[in-house]
Protein backbone atom coordinates (compact mmCIF):
# COMPACT_ATOMS: atom_id res chain seq x y z
CA UNK A 1 0.00 0.00 0.00
CA UNK A 2 2.82 2.14 1.06
CA UNK A 3 4.46 1.61 -2.60
CA UNK A 4 1.18 2.86 -4.67
CA UNK A 5 0.81 6.07 -2.43
CA UNK A 6 4.19 7.18 -3.38
CA UNK A 7 3.46 6.09 -7.40
CA UNK A 8 0.19 7.96 -6.64
CA UNK A 9 2.24 11.16 -5.53
CA UNK A 10 5.31 11.25 -8.33
CA UNK A 11 2.16 10.77 -10.96
CA UNK A 12 0.31 13.65 -9.35
CA UNK A 13 3.80 15.52 -9.21
CA UNK A 14 4.29 14.49 -13.02
CA UNK A 15 1.35 15.75 -13.91
CA UNK A 16 1.24 19.10 -12.16
CA UNK A 17 5.01 19.69 -13.69
CA UNK A 18 3.52 19.34 -17.66
CA UNK A 19 0.79 21.00 -16.83
CA UNK A 20 3.02 24.14 -15.62
CA UNK A 21 5.64 23.99 -18.33
CA UNK A 22 3.40 23.02 -21.24
CA UNK A 23 -0.34 23.27 -21.35
CA UNK A 24 -1.57 27.36 -22.06
CA UNK A 25 -3.47 28.46 -19.12
CA UNK A 26 -7.07 29.68 -19.48
CA UNK A 27 -7.94 33.66 -19.10
CA UNK A 28 -10.03 34.89 -16.07
CA UNK A 29 -13.05 36.48 -17.30
CA UNK A 30 -11.52 39.96 -16.11
CA UNK A 31 -8.69 39.33 -18.78
CA UNK A 32 -10.73 38.45 -21.57
CA UNK A 33 -10.08 41.57 -23.96
CA UNK A 34 -12.93 42.48 -26.59
CA UNK A 35 -11.50 42.58 -29.84
CA UNK A 36 -12.48 44.51 -32.80
CA UNK A 37 -13.92 41.84 -34.86
CA UNK A 38 -17.12 42.15 -37.22
CA UNK A 39 -18.80 39.07 -35.34
CA UNK A 40 -18.25 41.22 -31.52
CA UNK A 41 -21.32 42.60 -29.64
CA UNK A 42 -19.03 44.31 -27.16
CA UNK A 43 -18.46 47.69 -26.80
CA UNK A 44 -15.20 47.37 -28.94
CA UNK A 45 -16.68 45.36 -32.04
CA UNK A 46 -18.02 46.03 -35.35
CA UNK A 47 -21.40 44.15 -35.17
CA UNK A 48 -23.41 47.44 -35.25
CA UNK A 49 -21.79 48.36 -38.44
CA UNK A 50 -21.91 45.11 -39.94
CA UNK A 51 -25.63 44.92 -39.34
CA UNK A 52 -26.13 48.50 -40.53
CA UNK A 53 -24.60 47.72 -43.90
CA UNK A 54 -26.13 44.46 -44.83
CA UNK A 55 -29.62 46.16 -43.62
CA UNK A 56 -28.76 49.04 -46.67
CA UNK A 57 -27.60 45.74 -48.71
CA UNK A 58 -24.57 46.02 -49.18
CA UNK A 59 -22.35 43.43 -49.76
CA UNK A 60 -20.49 42.65 -46.43
CA UNK A 61 -17.85 40.11 -46.15
CA UNK A 62 -15.66 38.85 -43.04
CA UNK A 63 -11.33 38.04 -44.24
CA UNK A 64 -10.08 34.90 -41.76
CA UNK A 65 -7.57 34.13 -44.26
CA UNK A 66 -3.98 36.35 -44.91
CA UNK A 67 -4.03 39.32 -47.16
CA UNK A 68 -2.66 36.79 -49.74
CA UNK A 69 -6.27 35.37 -50.23
CA UNK A 70 -7.41 39.14 -51.87
CA UNK A 71 -5.65 38.47 -54.92
CA UNK A 72 -6.82 34.52 -55.40
CA UNK A 73 -8.69 34.03 -58.39
CA UNK A 74 -11.91 32.14 -56.29
CA UNK A 75 -12.32 35.26 -53.72
CA UNK A 76 -16.08 35.90 -53.28
CA UNK A 77 -16.13 39.40 -54.27
CA UNK A 78 -15.42 41.66 -57.35
CA UNK A 79 -11.65 42.41 -58.15
CA UNK A 80 -12.19 45.95 -57.99
CA UNK A 81 -14.24 48.30 -55.46
CA UNK A 82 -13.98 47.05 -52.50
CA UNK A 83 -13.27 48.17 -49.26
CA UNK A 84 -10.96 46.45 -46.52
CA UNK A 85 -11.54 47.73 -43.18
CA UNK A 86 -8.25 46.48 -40.77
CA UNK A 87 -8.05 47.74 -37.06
CA UNK A 88 -4.47 47.96 -35.52
CA UNK A 89 -2.63 47.14 -33.65
CA UNK A 90 -2.83 43.57 -34.84
CA UNK A 91 -2.67 40.41 -32.90
CA UNK A 92 -1.20 38.80 -36.17
CA UNK A 93 1.16 40.65 -37.47
CA UNK A 94 1.65 41.10 -40.84
CA UNK A 95 3.96 39.28 -42.69
CA UNK A 96 6.37 41.43 -46.00
CA UNK A 97 4.03 39.14 -48.39
CA UNK A 98 1.12 39.74 -47.15
CA UNK A 99 1.70 43.23 -47.71
CA UNK A 100 3.22 42.93 -51.23
CA UNK A 101 0.14 41.28 -51.98
CA UNK A 102 -1.99 43.98 -50.26
CA UNK A 103 -0.07 47.13 -52.26
CA UNK A 104 -1.36 45.43 -55.28
CA UNK A 105 -4.61 44.79 -54.30
CA UNK A 106 -5.02 48.30 -53.57
CA UNK A 107 -3.59 49.17 -56.80
CA UNK A 108 -6.04 47.52 -58.58
CA UNK A 109 -8.70 50.08 -57.71
CA UNK A 110 -9.51 48.48 -54.51
CA UNK A 111 -9.52 51.01 -50.95
CA UNK A 112 -8.07 50.30 -47.49
CA UNK A 113 -8.97 51.70 -43.98
CA UNK A 114 -6.86 51.45 -41.90
CA UNK A 115 -8.14 52.14 -38.06
CA UNK A 116 -4.69 53.15 -36.16
CA UNK A 117 -4.91 52.98 -32.29
CA UNK A 118 -2.66 56.14 -32.29
CA UNK A 119 -4.89 58.84 -31.16
CA UNK A 120 -7.10 56.81 -29.22
CA UNK A 121 -5.81 53.64 -26.84
CA UNK A 122 -8.60 51.18 -26.07
CA UNK A 123 -8.22 48.51 -23.59
CA UNK A 124 -7.68 45.53 -26.51
CA UNK A 125 -4.87 47.34 -27.81
CA UNK A 126 -2.42 47.06 -25.05
CA UNK A 127 -3.18 43.65 -25.13
CA UNK A 128 -1.22 43.02 -28.48
CA UNK A 129 2.54 42.66 -29.14
CA UNK A 130 2.70 44.25 -32.49
CA UNK A 131 4.59 47.37 -33.07
CA UNK A 132 2.12 49.50 -33.93
CA UNK A 133 3.82 52.49 -35.66
CA UNK A 134 6.01 50.75 -37.63
CA UNK A 135 3.79 48.22 -38.78
CA UNK A 136 0.97 50.63 -39.82
CA UNK A 137 3.39 52.60 -41.47
CA UNK A 138 4.08 49.55 -43.72
CA UNK A 139 0.49 49.25 -44.86
CA UNK A 140 0.05 52.99 -45.35
CA UNK A 141 3.61 53.99 -46.37
CA UNK A 142 3.19 56.93 -44.03
CA UNK A 143 6.19 57.55 -41.23
CA UNK A 144 4.10 58.78 -38.07
CA UNK A 145 6.27 61.55 -35.58
CA UNK A 146 4.63 61.83 -32.06
CA UNK A 147 3.70 65.65 -31.86
CA UNK A 148 5.12 66.90 -28.25
CA UNK A 149 1.94 67.93 -26.34
CA UNK A 150 1.89 71.51 -24.20
CA UNK A 151 2.23 70.74 -20.80
CA UNK A 152 -0.28 72.94 -19.11
CA UNK A 153 0.72 74.23 -15.51
CA UNK A 154 -0.17 72.57 -12.26
CA UNK A 155 1.31 73.97 -9.23
CA UNK A 156 -2.17 73.40 -7.74
CA UNK A 157 -3.17 70.36 -8.77
CA UNK A 158 -2.95 67.67 -6.10
CA UNK A 159 -1.09 64.10 -7.20
CA UNK A 160 -4.31 62.03 -6.58
CA UNK A 161 -6.08 64.57 -9.26
CA UNK A 162 -3.17 64.34 -11.64
CA UNK A 163 -3.03 60.66 -11.56
CA UNK A 164 -6.77 60.71 -12.11
CA UNK A 165 -6.91 62.38 -15.13
CA UNK A 166 -4.25 60.60 -16.43
CA UNK A 167 -6.22 57.50 -16.15
CA UNK A 168 -9.53 58.33 -16.77
CA UNK A 169 -11.16 58.34 -20.18
CA UNK A 170 -10.08 61.22 -22.59
CA UNK A 171 -12.88 62.77 -25.12
CA UNK A 172 -11.92 64.75 -28.30
CA UNK A 173 -13.34 64.89 -31.28
CA UNK A 174 -12.80 65.21 -35.18
CA UNK A 175 -13.25 67.61 -37.53
CA UNK A 176 -12.81 67.97 -41.05
CA UNK A 177 -9.87 69.91 -42.16
CA UNK A 178 -11.20 71.89 -45.80
CA UNK A 179 -13.99 70.60 -47.51
CA UNK A 180 -14.02 67.52 -48.93
CA UNK A 181 -16.69 64.96 -49.88
CA UNK A 182 -15.86 61.85 -47.45
CA UNK A 183 -16.47 64.66 -44.90
CA UNK A 184 -20.00 65.97 -46.17
CA UNK A 185 -22.68 67.07 -43.47
CA UNK A 186 -19.76 65.74 -40.70
CA UNK A 187 -19.50 68.63 -38.18
CA UNK A 188 -17.84 65.69 -35.62
CA UNK A 189 -17.15 62.78 -35.11
CA UNK A 190 -16.82 61.61 -31.86
CA UNK A 191 -13.41 60.14 -29.97
CA UNK A 192 -12.97 58.15 -26.85
CA UNK A 193 -9.70 56.91 -25.50
CA UNK A 194 -9.78 54.85 -22.51
CA UNK A 195 -6.36 55.25 -21.66
CA UNK A 196 -4.30 58.16 -22.10
CA UNK A 197 -2.78 58.62 -25.96
CA UNK A 198 -0.22 60.67 -28.27
CA UNK A 199 -0.90 63.37 -31.00
CA UNK A 200 0.50 62.19 -34.06
CA UNK A 201 1.74 63.39 -37.52
CA UNK A 202 2.23 61.45 -41.05
CA UNK A 203 5.25 61.94 -43.90
CA UNK A 204 4.59 60.03 -46.71
CA UNK A 205 7.67 57.35 -47.34
CA UNK A 206 7.20 58.40 -51.15
CA UNK A 207 6.71 61.13 -53.57
CA UNK A 208 3.33 60.62 -53.41
CA UNK A 209 1.05 63.49 -51.80
CA UNK A 210 -1.05 62.55 -48.67
CA UNK A 211 -4.37 64.62 -47.99
CA UNK A 212 -5.13 65.56 -44.49
CA UNK A 213 -8.69 65.73 -44.14
CA UNK A 214 -9.46 65.69 -40.59
CA UNK A 215 -8.30 66.83 -37.50
CA UNK A 216 -8.68 67.07 -33.95
CA UNK A 217 -10.97 69.63 -32.78
CA UNK A 218 -9.11 72.79 -30.31
CA UNK A 219 -5.45 71.76 -31.54
CA UNK A 220 -5.40 71.36 -35.91
CA UNK A 221 -3.40 68.61 -35.31
CA UNK A 222 -4.04 66.00 -38.29
CA UNK A 223 -5.91 62.41 -37.64
CA UNK A 224 -7.34 61.17 -41.20
CA UNK A 225 -4.81 61.21 -44.30
CA UNK A 226 -6.22 59.83 -47.54
CA UNK A 227 -3.24 59.28 -50.21
CA UNK A 228 -3.51 57.95 -53.63
CA UNK A 229 -2.22 54.55 -54.87
CA UNK A 230 -2.62 53.50 -58.28
CA UNK A 231 -6.06 53.23 -59.38
CA UNK A 232 -6.73 53.01 -55.41
CA UNK A 233 -6.86 54.72 -52.04
CA UNK A 234 -5.44 54.60 -48.91
CA UNK A 235 -7.42 55.82 -45.81
CA UNK A 236 -6.04 56.07 -42.42
CA UNK A 237 -7.54 57.31 -39.57
CA UNK A 238 -5.49 57.92 -36.39
CA UNK A 239 -8.14 56.45 -33.93
CA UNK A 240 -9.19 52.47 -34.03
CA UNK A 241 -12.75 52.52 -32.39
CA UNK A 242 -14.98 55.87 -33.85
CA UNK A 243 -16.58 52.97 -35.89
CA UNK A 244 -17.44 50.61 -32.91
CA UNK A 245 -20.21 49.45 -31.34
CA UNK A 246 -20.07 52.16 -28.54
CA UNK A 247 -19.33 55.52 -30.68
CA UNK A 248 -20.80 54.20 -33.81
CA UNK A 249 -24.09 55.95 -33.11
CA UNK A 250 -22.24 58.89 -31.36
CA UNK A 251 -21.98 62.31 -33.20
CA UNK A 252 -21.79 61.77 -36.67
CA UNK A 253 -19.35 58.58 -36.37
CA UNK A 254 -21.95 56.72 -38.67
CA UNK A 255 -22.40 59.67 -41.19
CA UNK A 256 -18.58 59.44 -41.47
CA UNK A 257 -18.82 55.68 -42.27
CA UNK A 258 -22.00 56.27 -44.69
CA UNK A 259 -19.75 58.35 -46.66
CA UNK A 260 -16.92 56.28 -46.90
CA UNK A 261 -18.86 53.11 -48.24
CA UNK A 262 -20.34 55.46 -50.98
CA UNK A 263 -17.61 57.08 -51.63
CA UNK A 264 -15.42 53.88 -51.89
CA UNK A 265 -17.59 50.96 -53.25
CA UNK A 266 -18.41 51.11 -56.58
CA UNK A 267 -19.06 48.30 -59.67
CA UNK A 268 -21.04 46.05 -56.88
CA UNK A 269 -18.03 45.66 -54.55
CA UNK A 270 -18.05 44.62 -50.94
CA UNK A 271 -16.83 45.92 -47.62
CA UNK A 272 -14.47 43.35 -46.35
CA UNK A 273 -13.89 43.52 -42.23
CA UNK A 274 -10.17 41.96 -41.13
CA UNK A 275 -10.89 39.46 -38.90
CA UNK A 276 -8.11 37.27 -39.49
CA UNK A 277 -5.42 40.19 -38.00
CA UNK A 278 -7.23 40.17 -34.44
CA UNK A 279 -6.99 36.24 -34.22
CA UNK A 280 -10.99 34.91 -36.08
CA UNK A 281 -8.47 32.94 -38.31
CA UNK A 282 -9.61 29.68 -40.83
CA UNK A 283 -6.59 28.52 -40.84
CA UNK A 284 -4.29 26.47 -37.91
CA UNK A 285 -4.47 28.51 -34.34
CA UNK A 286 -2.62 27.08 -31.72
CA UNK A 287 -4.15 29.21 -29.20
CA UNK A 288 -7.52 28.39 -30.19
CA UNK A 289 -6.51 24.72 -30.62
CA UNK A 290 -5.61 24.66 -26.86
CA UNK A 291 -8.72 26.35 -25.67
CA UNK A 292 -10.91 23.59 -27.55
CA UNK A 293 -12.65 21.95 -24.58
CA UNK A 294 -12.80 19.02 -26.96
CA UNK A 295 -8.87 18.76 -26.23
CA UNK A 296 -9.46 18.89 -22.26
CA UNK A 297 -11.69 16.33 -22.32
CA UNK A 298 -9.48 14.20 -24.38
CA UNK A 299 -6.50 15.11 -21.74
CA UNK A 300 -8.42 14.20 -19.42
CA UNK A 301 -9.72 10.40 -20.23
CA UNK A 302 -5.98 10.08 -21.13
CA UNK A 303 -4.72 11.06 -17.49
CA UNK A 304 -7.33 8.85 -15.82
CA UNK A 305 -6.18 5.97 -18.05
CA UNK A 306 -3.14 6.88 -16.84
CA UNK A 307 -3.64 6.31 -13.71
CA UNK A 308 -5.75 3.29 -13.56
CA UNK A 309 -2.79 1.85 -15.53
CA UNK A 310 -0.30 3.01 -12.69
CA UNK A 311 -2.03 2.48 -9.77
CA UNK A 312 -4.22 -1.21 -10.51
CA UNK A 313 -2.58 -2.56 -13.59
CA UNK A 314 1.56 -2.23 -13.48
CA UNK A 315 3.24 -4.58 -11.33
CA UNK A 316 5.34 -2.49 -8.86
CA UNK A 317 7.91 -4.97 -8.25
CA UNK A 318 9.20 -7.43 -10.51
CA UNK A 319 10.39 -10.87 -9.36
CA UNK A 320 13.94 -11.48 -9.41
CA UNK A 321 14.89 -14.26 -11.90
CA UNK A 322 17.43 -16.79 -11.28
CA UNK A 323 19.59 -16.45 -14.33
CA UNK A 324 20.53 -13.28 -16.19
CA UNK A 325 22.45 -13.09 -19.01
CA UNK A 326 25.89 -11.41 -19.33
CA UNK A 327 25.60 -8.24 -21.12
CA UNK A 328 26.97 -8.38 -24.48
CA UNK A 329 27.39 -4.13 -24.65
CA UNK A 330 29.35 -4.47 -20.69
CA UNK A 331 31.44 -7.38 -21.79
CA UNK A 332 32.87 -5.64 -24.54
CA UNK A 333 33.60 -2.76 -22.83
CA UNK A 334 35.72 -4.43 -20.06
CA UNK A 335 37.32 -6.43 -22.63
CA UNK A 336 38.30 -3.10 -23.71
CA UNK A 337 39.61 -1.80 -20.48
CA UNK A 338 41.77 -4.68 -19.41
CA UNK A 339 43.29 -4.59 -23.24
CA UNK A 340 43.91 -0.90 -22.96
CA UNK A 341 45.39 -1.37 -19.21
CA UNK A 342 47.55 -3.86 -20.63
CA UNK A 343 48.87 -2.13 -23.54
CA UNK A 344 51.13 0.85 -24.03
CA UNK A 345 49.87 3.72 -26.15
CA UNK A 346 52.79 3.48 -28.10
CA UNK A 347 51.88 -0.25 -29.40
CA UNK A 348 48.11 0.57 -29.80
CA UNK A 349 48.77 3.76 -31.79
CA UNK A 350 51.23 1.44 -33.93
CA UNK A 351 48.63 -1.09 -34.43
CA UNK A 352 45.94 1.24 -35.39
CA UNK A 353 48.56 2.64 -38.03
CA UNK A 354 49.31 -0.30 -39.52
CA UNK A 355 45.71 -1.37 -39.79
CA UNK A 356 45.22 1.63 -41.58
CA UNK A 357 48.34 1.48 -43.84
CA UNK A 358 47.33 -2.58 -44.68
CA UNK A 359 43.41 -1.37 -45.40
CA UNK A 360 45.07 0.78 -48.19
CA UNK A 361 47.98 -1.58 -49.15
CA UNK A 362 45.08 -4.52 -49.79
CA UNK A 363 43.59 -2.48 -52.18
CA UNK A 364 46.67 -1.26 -54.31
CA UNK A 365 47.63 -5.60 -53.68
CA UNK A 366 50.90 -4.57 -52.07
CA UNK A 367 52.51 -6.41 -49.26
CA UNK A 368 50.53 -5.95 -46.09
CA UNK A 369 53.84 -5.60 -43.92
CA UNK A 370 51.72 -2.05 -42.24
CA UNK A 371 54.47 0.54 -44.67
CA UNK A 372 53.36 3.77 -45.12
CA UNK A 373 52.06 4.87 -48.62
CA UNK A 374 52.70 8.26 -48.15
CA UNK A 375 52.66 9.68 -51.89
CA UNK A 376 49.54 7.19 -52.77
CA UNK A 377 47.39 9.28 -49.61
CA UNK A 378 49.21 12.70 -51.00
CA UNK A 379 47.48 11.97 -54.62
CA UNK A 380 44.14 11.46 -53.36
CA UNK A 381 41.89 14.57 -54.02
CA UNK A 382 39.55 13.52 -51.03
CA UNK A 383 42.38 13.68 -48.49
CA UNK A 384 42.68 16.88 -46.85
CA UNK A 385 46.43 18.20 -46.58
CA UNK A 386 46.12 19.30 -42.81
CA UNK A 387 44.50 15.81 -42.07
CA UNK A 388 47.90 13.95 -44.08
CA UNK A 389 50.06 16.54 -41.91
CA UNK A 390 48.65 15.59 -38.54
CA UNK A 391 48.72 11.81 -39.53
CA UNK A 392 52.50 12.15 -40.55
CA UNK A 393 53.58 13.43 -36.79
CA UNK A 394 51.34 11.91 -35.15
CA UNK A 395 53.13 8.59 -37.07
CA UNK A 396 56.39 10.45 -36.33
CA UNK A 397 55.72 10.12 -32.26
CA UNK A 398 54.40 6.72 -32.34
CA UNK A 399 57.92 5.64 -34.09
CA UNK A 400 60.26 7.64 -31.59
CA UNK A 401 58.45 6.02 -28.80
CA UNK A 402 56.63 9.00 -27.47
CA UNK A 403 52.94 8.89 -26.26
CA UNK A 404 50.11 10.04 -28.63
CA UNK A 405 46.77 10.63 -27.91
CA UNK A 406 44.78 7.53 -29.09
CA UNK A 407 41.46 9.12 -29.07
CA UNK A 408 42.42 11.89 -31.51
CA UNK A 409 44.29 9.00 -33.52
CA UNK A 410 41.69 7.16 -34.28
CA UNK A 411 39.16 9.80 -35.06
CA UNK A 412 41.52 10.81 -37.78
CA UNK A 413 42.35 7.19 -39.64
CA UNK A 414 38.11 7.38 -39.09
CA UNK A 415 38.00 10.49 -41.02
CA UNK A 416 40.41 9.58 -43.95
CA UNK A 417 39.27 6.20 -44.15
CA UNK A 418 35.45 7.58 -44.85
CA UNK A 419 36.88 9.75 -47.05
CA UNK A 420 38.81 7.21 -49.42
CA UNK A 421 35.61 4.91 -49.89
Amino acid sequence: MKERLITLGLALGALALVYVLFVPKPQSAGDVQVMPLSTEPGSSGYQAAWRWLEAEHVPVFALHERYDSLNAADSPFKARGNVLLTTMPHKLPVRADEATQLDAWVDRGNTLIVMAALDDTPPWAMATGSNLVESAGRLTRLKFEVIEPQRPQSRGRSLSAAVNGFLSAQNSAIEPRGAHPLLQDVHSVRVVSELPASRWRAIPMDWSAVLEIGQIAGNGDPVIWLRREGDGQVLTFGVASIFSNQLIGEADNARLLSNLIAWSVSNGGAVIFDDAHQGAVSYYDAKAFFADPRLHRSLGWIVLLWFVFVLGVQRLRMRSREWNPVDATAFVAMSGEFFASALPAEAVGARLCANFFNSIRRRLGLQQDGGPVWDWLSAQAGVALGDLAELRRLHGRIETGRRVDLLRLQNLLSRLQGNLI
